[in-house]
């Protein structure tokens, strides 16, 4: 099938190109028709299916936990979002298992401010999680590309980013790491909080015996740096600190380490 964009040559079965992305209006195949991946997360590549339904079309971004894809879903036939998590987290398996049954919790937040998550699952030793995809830029880009915003849009962002919290944080959820990286807007301007219930997680996984500071540290409560147990006002805290960024374009305090910096 060849790429009505980019005139690339791709497998009959794909639905998006492998070079472009764009869609293959013309393809007819069948789902699960493409290569099945059992390669390491970190090689996929556009075109393949992971999973044996999940179709990759392009790479989103990378994290500490692991790389973020945007996929079509074969078996409900939309496009999602998939956090493939590195594999030297996967293999933790109490940490494996004590953040499937905060998804359990999280997954059952419903706001339209708040991407909503759908499954952990794995494909041989790769864990993965499956959530909605939102088509925009995260606010982080946003403040770099557009400068310090005006304050009809900071309170328009912010407003939003509060009704998600104040639903999360009456269901008892604490996000624990919010800032401008895990709040995506989308064409429309909406705002939606990400990666709920993953920041426990990797919390759990960065720990030590001893004591390990967590999170990004220009966004960090006061509590978070003394490795004092979190509540919903460590949120409201990081809430801050965006709200600082979204008007200045820099962040309240910058040092040279994150030790100096906490």
């Amino acid at each position: 099938m060849k790429c009505p964009n980019c005139r690339t040559e791709n497998s009959p079965e794909s639905r998006f190109c492998s070079n472009c992305a764009a869609p293959l209006k013309e393809s007819r195949g069948e789902p699960g028709g493409g290569k099945t991946i059992k390669a390491p997360a970190f090689e996929i590549s556009r075109g393949n299916i992971f999973a044996g339904r999940y179709e990759i079309i392009e790479e989103l971004g990378s994290g500490g936990m692991g790389k973020v894809f945007k996929a079509y879903d074969q078996k409900v036939r939309e496009v999602i979002a998939l956090k493939l998590i590195r594999p030297e987290i996967g293999v933790q398996d109490k940490a494996i298992e004590r953040f499937r049954n905060e998804l359990k919790f999280t997954r059952k937040i419903t706001h339209k401010n708040i991407c909503r998550m759908h499954d952990l699952d794995e494909d041989g030793y790769i864990h993965y999680i499956s959530m909605e995809y939102v088509a925009g830029e995260n606010l982080k880009r946003f403040i770099r590309r557009a400068g310090p915003l005006t304050s009809g849009k900071a309170i328009s962002i912010a407003k939003q980013v509060c009704e998600g919290l104040a639903e999360a944080h009456l269901q008892g959820a604490v996000h624990r790491d919010l800032k401008p990286q895990n709040i995506m807007i989308d064409h429309d301007g909406n705002a939606k909080i990400m990666d709920f219930g993953i920041a426990r997680f990797v919390e759990m996984d960065r720990m030590t015996g001893s004591g390990v500071m967590i999170g990004t540290p220009e966004y960090m409560s006061p509590e978070q740096v003394d490795l004092i147990e979190v509540d919903q006002r460590s949120d409201i805290y990081s809430l801050g600190v965006v709200l600082y960024e979204m008007v200045t374009g820099k962040v309240p305090f910058e040092a040279e380490t994150a030790l100096s910096l906490a």
